[in-house]
């Protein structure tokens, strides 16, 4: 046991080492992530659908870095606002889910958002997006139409309600009741195309209309 005694000096700064180096990888993880996402995010708001943003870019097994920031619920977020123009404009080739699959895969990734994302920011822009979502789906009849102005106007209040800063969810509900008062506005495509699903940008979400 007298060489484990010896040793225990070296065997620390070997630990301290190792424990140095992991660390400095860990803070260029983060730095990673941190340019990834304003990058990918200039991408996103510059030409919507495109494929393979906000990979990891972690060089550590597991990507601490990733549950470190807890970019779980930001990540998700953004990967649906993208599905969601996909399922608007058309699925890119390099997809392999049609337009509906891929805009089932989308309210049901907003719908665990609304409910389960960590911030009251996350929860309403997931809820202002799937009210546009329902108000940007044809309908046939009026009866229809009826039903989905209710469902999509009680998206942008329960938006509106988790985050009273998030300024595209009250213009999407203001938009929404004039619509529904008689003899205002004509409920047609035009008139779908006002409402804005907002857009990731660095930390936060910027407004838009299509």
């Amino acid at each position: 046991m007298r060489w484990l005694r010896r040793a225990a000096p070296l065997l620390l700064a070997l630990l301290l080492l190792v424990l140095a180096a992991v660390f400095a990888l860990l803070a260029a993880d983060v730095r990673a992530w941190q340019g990834t996402l304003q990058r990918d995010d200039a991408r996103f708001n510059a030409t919507h659908p495109v494929q393979g943003l906000w990979s990891s870019p972690a060089s550590l097994p597991g990507d601490p870095a990733y549950h470190l920031l807890g970019l779980g619920d930001a990540i998700s977020y953004r990967r649906a606002l993208q599905n969601f123009w996909f399922s608007y404009i058309g699925v890119s080739h390099a997809s392999t889910l049609d337009v509906t699959e891929t805009r089932v895969v989308t309210e049901n990734e907003l719908q665990r958002l609304i409910t389960g994302a960590s911030t009251a920011a996350e929860r309403s822009r997931a809820a202002n997006l799937l009210g546009v979502m329902t108000i940007t789906t044809p309908t046939a009849d009026s009866a229809t139409q009826e039903q989905t102005l209710i469902r999509a106007a009680a998206y942008f209040r329960q938006a509106v309600a988790a985050d009273h800063t998030n300024y595209t969810a009250k213009a999407n509900l203001e938009l929404l009741l004039r619509l529904e008062r008689p003899a205002k506005t004509k409920f047609g495509a035009d008139a779908r195309g006002g409402f804005g699903p907002g857009g990731s940008h660095g930390a936060g979400v910027l407004g838009g209309g299509f």
